[in-house]
């Protein structure tokens, strides 16, 4: 399989399908490459602008055209058909699907076998994974785990910026982390601001609460509403939200720099004491699938029993978990 990296989604959302890609290849005696060179959140060098590699990366162009996503259902092409009144969601399908054909045939001229794609990888995953010859022998959450971990090793340039911002920051050894999406999330489903993640978390006096956001707006509220917490976040005073399209038109540079930040400030998440995110973010959904079993982990929108089963859920149905269990009280985590 050659997995491609960096199409269309958000940087955790895309890294998360490749984790699952590497799941199916290893419950299935796969080969696992990478195409990564035109990927969204890079400059041209692909997946090695950040981090270590881990897997043998292939080169060839074509991916960018015939290699994404998998496809939506049959069903829901045709439910989305009849919502929106019009035959386009068919007509885009047929022509993907034609065009997943034409791109098996060039990649067995090229690679001289068959070859998978992104498109290939199930969107359910297995419960149980047993694989002797590496070791492997979990469920779905453990082994992604174990994956996630490999694959999440820092390029050395990268590993030195964040040992600069933990030391900028004054980030003592124990903190509590937070995930708040703004922006273009909006379309998809209710945005959550802070004071309700808050109000699972209840900090208490003094403690200090790191919070990954992309509006620094709410940064500043939490601020206002807790003189007694000590807030740290990497998002910048000019940030309002994150917006795909816009961060698409913006400099490699500039592009690069929000990456780092985001990877940092990711991986003080993995790292903190206790942590409140929502299933329907990339980023919240990356960390909580690794540390499901926590309990100091969890999800303002979710019960803690139920993340199992919904983090693993098409983002539309974990939207509509979120709007249902967002109009109920959330208790507050107990140490």
């Amino acid at each position: 399989m050659v997995c491609r990296i960096g199409i269309d989604c958000g940087f955790f959302v895309e890294i998360n399908y490749m984790v699952n890609a590497m799941l199916y290849c290893l419950s299935h005696r796969i080969k696992f490459q990478l195409y990564s060179e035109d990927a969204n959140f890079g400059t041209g060098v692909g997946w090695t602008e950040y981090f270590l590699p881990f897997c043998e990366e292939v080169h060839e162009s074509f991916h960018k055209r015939y290699n994404f996503h998998r496809l939506p259902s049959w069903r829901r092409i045709l439910k989305a058909c009849c919502k929106q009144k019009s035959i386009g969601p068919l007509i885009w399908k047929l022509k993907s699907v034609f065009k997943t054909i034409i791109g098996r045939l060039i990649a067995l001229i090229e690679y001289k076998e068959y070859v998978l794609f992104a498109q290939d990888v199930p969107s359910d995953s297995d419960e149980y994974y047993h694989i002797p010859e590496l070791g492997i022998d979990g469920n779905y959450y453990e082994v992604y785990g174990l994956l996630a971990r490999t694959v999440w090793s820092l390029q050395p340039s990268v590993q030195q910026q964040a040992t600069e911002y933990k030391v900028s920051l004054h980030l003592p050894s124990l903190y509590d982390g937070v995930h708040i999406r703004g922006g273009d999330k909006a379309t998809e489903t209710e945005l959550i601001n802070g004071t309700r993640m808050m109000q699972k978390l209840t900090p208490k006096d003094g403690s200090c609460v790191f919070i990954l956001t992309d509006d620094y707006r709410q940064f500043q509220e939490l601020q206002n509403h807790y003189p007694s917490v000590r807030f740290l976040t990497l998002c910048q005073p000019e940030e309002r939200g994150y917006l795909h399209k816009a961060f698409s038109l913006r400099s490699s540079q500039s592009r690069h720099e929000a990456i780092v930040r985001l990877i940092i400030s990711a991986d003080l998440l993995l790292g903190c004491r206790s942590f409140i995110g929502s299933i329907t973010t990339g980023p919240s959904v990356f960390i909580m699938k690794q540390r499901v079993d926590d309990p100091l982990v969890q999800a303002v929108d979710c019960p803690k029993d139920a993340l199992p089963s919904s983090l693993c859920l098409t983002i539309d149905t974990r939207a509509a978990i979120s709007i249902g269990n967002l109009s109920h009280v959330v208790p507050p985590i107990h140490e």
